[in-house]
């Protein structure tokens, strides 16, 4: 029986990561002709919320009613739902994650910010290469293999966004997608 459990984990394992890597091609494939929508925030951030959090009070969303941004509701639900699962995988002990929204001129401002131990400052600049990982000692139950934010950048990019990764002051972590606001 332990040799089946062992032999399933794997099996889930592995289907995660092909999941992971066909996410991963289809954004980077479908970006130049992806046809972009209007894209009400609300929600689509309570769906990712409801997948991603277990706990009921481990996410606190701060979304104005009937934001709208243009881009493509999947990917946009994948790149929500990594920074989230990320967040709440490495600082969720530390805290409620924050997922913000604000309107920001003609552009959508996403915000998801932990209260953790953010990464190391010279890893900043590679945290979106495919199957980097800030912490190499780092095992695949302490941690995913390094595709997370390399996928939340291509679905930004085809959704025609912009993301920045930065750590937070005194400790945490962010990431946020700027998109085009609907209707500018």
């Amino acid at each position: 029986r332990d040799y089946v459990n062992a032999v399933r984990d794997e099996v889930r394992h592995m289907s995660g990561l092909v999941n992971e890597l066909l996410s991963f091609s289809k954004a980077g494939l479908r970006g130049k002709d992806l046809a972009l929508s209007t894209v009400e925030l609300g929600p689509l951030l309570d769906r990712v919320v409801a997948r991603e959090a277990a706990e009921e009070d481990a996410v606190r969303i701060q979304a104005p009613e009937a934001l709208a941004a243009v881009a493509e509701p999947e990917l946009l639900a994948r790149a929500v739902g990594n920074l989230l699962r990320n967040a709440l995988r490495y600082a969720g002990h530390a805290g409620p994650v924050e997922l913000t929204t604000a309107g920001q001129g003609d552009e959508v401002v996403i915000t998801v910010a932990d209260q953790g131990p953010g990464v190391p400052p010279e890893s900043l600049a590679k945290l979106c290469e495919p199957f980097y990982r800030p912490d190499a000692a780092r095992t695949r139950e302490q941690g995913g293999v390094g595709l997370g934010l390399a996928i939340v950048k291509s679905c930004v990019d085809a959704c025609q966004g912009k993301l920045a990764l930065r750590n937070r002051q005194p400790q945490g972590f962010e990431g946020e997608i700027r998109l085009r606001r609907a209707g500018s």
